[in-house]
């Protein structure tokens, strides 16, 4: 069980893990930024992305859907970048592991299947 309280201490955990491994990485924080803006901007491999963070207090490995809380705005302005050719993500946290969501569609109802999503563990599993 991923023990994670909140969002917050998702993100800090999964920054510091990131910095570690050397990778770039940039909260965006300002409340004052765009409609949709997600949480990080993250350079691996010079390859640049952009990830929205969730914190779900539930179970994911037994379920073929789950519900994302995405802000109105937030799906829109991902796939409109990956458009652009450039990587989005959702990197949601559930009580059981970690899923990546890709943005290469709009979720309808802000329901994902979790066949269309990679598993993982933990932050460790995530970045190795």
């Amino acid at each position: 069980m991923l023990s994670y309280r909140n969002e917050a201490a998702f993100s800090k955990a999964l920054v510091t893990a990131m910095r570690n491994k050397g990778i770039f990485v940039q909260r965006i924080e300002s409340g004052e930024t765009g409609k949709g803006i997600p949480d990080l901007f993250v350079i691996t491999q010079k390859v640049p992305m952009w990830i929205e963070l969730k914190r779900i207090h539930d179970i994911c490995s037994n379920k073929q859907y789950v519900t994302i809380p995405w802000r109105p705005g937030q799906q829109a302005w991902l796939n409109d970048v990956v458009k652009r050719g450039i990587t989005t993500m959702t990197l949601a946290c559930f009580d059981d592991g970690i899923l990546r969501i890709p943005h290469t569609a709009i979720w309808g109802k802000n329901l994902v299947p979790t066949s269309s999503c990679d598993y993982y563990k933990d932050i460790r599993s995530l970045l190795a």
